[in-house]
């Protein structure tokens, strides 16, 4: 996975005891693409601010190491970040960002690459820390980098699901279907959603998709489910030129009412009963 090292660090998280949790929590969510530039980090700023406007308790992990765009996205600096968390004193409140819109972003930084070379003790503070977040939100967004890395494909196995984004371009299309045959070798029972950018139709949206699904039933036996499409809107640039959510900067627009609708079946969706104790218990996993 991320890291196979020192055989005592395995030890340790095979047998370290989580403070208790409840079985029930946030749904945990993972959004990824099998290629950079497709509106990954876009999409989840937007569909986190929709969740939140629902009434939802909104958290954003940004793991994509090495870039901040969510924090760019939503014009915010963060002072601290996951490594924080492992380095210094902090708990995991402190490196939570709480914005004005209501929604708490982490910043991961470098962390979890980290995690494979820190003591007992600190794992133990990592492993306890994630799980306070059970109590925090509704949602729990994990955004990654894109393709398929050893990073990427880790959070993919620990989120109850992935949303695999992709625009209409056939290297954007294949590159998504890597990613789900990496995602399905790994874990052939994960329910993988579906959502094409930037189409210029319904009709080209909904081709996309039907390529991609047949493609994926045929070969890998897997049936992807199509949470929905966003238009190519002239409103989405201009909202990140403003370092706004384009749900907010221009709510009336194409692109704001695909986010809506996005929602609603996000929402008619019911959270799995211990989702999040699998989650914590996949987390452990990652360094085995």
């Amino acid at each position: 996975m991320i890291n196979d090292q020192a055989q005592g660090l395995r030890d340790f998280v095979n047998n370290s005891q989580i403070e208790d949790i409840n079985i029930e929590g946030p749904k945990v969510l993972c959004v990824s693409s099998g290629k950079g530039g497709v509106g990954k980090s876009n999409f989840t700023t937007n569909i986190a601010l929709e969740l939140s406007k629902r009434g939802k308790r909104v958290i954003i992990i940004d793991a994509d190491f090495g870039l901040a765009n969510i924090e760019i996205l939503f014009g915010i600096v963060s002072k601290n970040s996951f490594l924080d968390l492992i380095n210094n004193e902090l708990d995991i409140k402190d490196i939570i960002i709480e914005m004005d819109n209501g929604i708490k972003l982490i910043s991961g930084g470098s962390g979890i690459l980290e995690l494979a070379n820190v003591n007992d003790n600190k794992l133990n503070k990592v492993v306890n820390s994630i799980a306070q977040l059970k109590d925090m939100a509704d949602y729990i967004i994990i955004d990654t980098g894109a393709g398929i890395s050893n990073v990427v494909t880790a959070f993919t196995h620990i989120s109850e699901e992935v949303v695999v984004i992709t625009t209409c371009e056939p290297t954007s299309v294949a590159d998504a279907y890597a990613l789900i045959k990496m995602i399905i070798k790994k874990n052939p029972k994960k329910t993988i959603n579906i959502v094409v950018n930037r189409a210029d139709t319904i009709k080209e949206a909904d081709a996309v998709f039907e390529n991609i699904n047949s493609v994926s039933k045929k070969f890998i036996n897997k049936e992807l489910k199509y949470l929905g499409y966003i238009y190519n809107d002239s409103a989405v640039s201009k909202a990140v030129k403003s370092q706004k959510a384009f749900v907010d900067f221009l709510p009336s627009s194409n692109a704001a009412k695909c986010i809506h609708s996005i929602c609603d079946k996000m929402l008619d969706t019911q959270v799995t009963t211990g989702g999040f104790l699998k989650f914590m218990d996949k987390f452990k996993g990652l360094f085995r």
